[in-house]
């Protein structure tokens, strides 16, 4: 049975001994190689993988954040040992990251890039459900590059995630004004609201689209800082957040939210705060707090969510 494990101080050298066969030996840098670059991507959120089967170590894979168009998770390395291929190994641990990456949220997929005379990496991709994107990298022009979307319970794509900064993007305004019209606030001057949140700089966004093109909902959100005469603290402010009301109930909402966590997480920031006067339940159930001592210019109600470390998973604050 294949499970996916930590590499700690115990197992490294177990994992780092690790070798594939002589003529695959190019496709794939050396589990040393692997384990140093886990840390030198350390700012993406790389994190090294272990696997092992029947109480064996078997494999070790890598996987880090890519933010820049098209955000995804990047599966940068993926290894089984010679001595342990052939037996399955590789399709059940790559099932195994891919289900523990749906679960987390951040991003909707995962992106590999694998060598064209690399067959049998190939086949396993594309038994997986990895397809061929199309797009060559001029640095690497001998890959393919292919792309897993996780799918909803139908089997079916369900949505696309984009991070904005530009708020002048026509699909983020209609998706704006579909929420403004909700709450029935009307605004004059739409063109000056939205280059005014360009010109105040630090706003950014996620925006989900269905797969047909029909808006889900986006998540504005901004660092702010909190400062005094004696500290200063960076925290995420939750600034606008909605999702279509035919959309909801599915999970778009928490899925939004931890996105937009994970962002503050990514850049050491771990404290998410937010005001709301028709959505405190749904808060309370993502893990927020009302501060009553804190109070808002009008008068909603503050709810503040101390994060967990990205790294470890642990509250920084204990």
């Amino acid at each position: 049975m294949v499970r996916l494990v930590e590499i700690d101080g115990e197992n490294f050298w177990d994992f780092a001994c690790l070798c594939v066969h002589e003529d695959q030996g190019r496709f794939l840098d050396s589990a040393k190689g692997i384990l140093a670059r886990g840390y030198a991507y350390r700012e993406n959120r790389a994190r090294v993988i272990g696997i092992m089967a029947d109480g064996q170590v078997v494999g070790i894979a890598l996987v880090k954040d890519m933010d820049e168009e098209p955000a995804c998770y990047d599966l940068q390395q993926f290894m089984i040992g010679r001595n342990f291929q052939n037996r399955g190994y590789g399709m059940e641990s790559l099932e195994q990251i891919l289900t523990q990456l749906k679960a987390e949220q951040k991003y909707n997929c995962v992106e590999v890039c694998v060598n064209r005379e690399n067959i049998l990496a190939l086949k396993l991709f594309g038994r997986a459900g990895f397809e061929d994107t199309g797009y060559i990298d001029e640095n690497a022009p001998d890959c393919l590059n292919l792309m897993y979307y996780f799918k909803n319970e139908s089997g079916k794509e369900s949505y696309k995630d984009e991070r904005i900064s530009d708020f002048t993007t026509p699909l983020f305004q209609d998706a704006f004004r579909a929420y403004f019209a909700e709450l029935g606030i009307s605004v004059r001057d739409w063109d000056g609201l939205f280059q005014q949140m360009n010109e105040e700089g630090g706003n950014f966004a996620f925006l989900r689209t269905a797969k047909d093109g029909s808006l889900i909902g986006f998540i504005q959100f901004r660092p702010m800082v909190f400062t005094s005469s004696f500290f200063e603290e960076t925290c995420g402010f939750i600034r606008e957040f909605w999702v279509a009301e035919k959309f909801r109930g599915a999970g778009h909402g928490s899925a939004l939210l931890h996105q937009a966590e994970n962002y503050f997480k990514d850049r050491g920031i771990y404290t998410s705060i937010l005001t709301t006067d028709t959505a405190a339940g749904f808060y309370r159930e993502n893990g927020y707090v009302q501060a009553p001592a804190c109070k808002a210019k009008n008068q909603d109600m503050v709810y503040v969510k101390r994060l967990l470390d990205a790294k470890t998973g642990s509250d920084v604050w204990r």
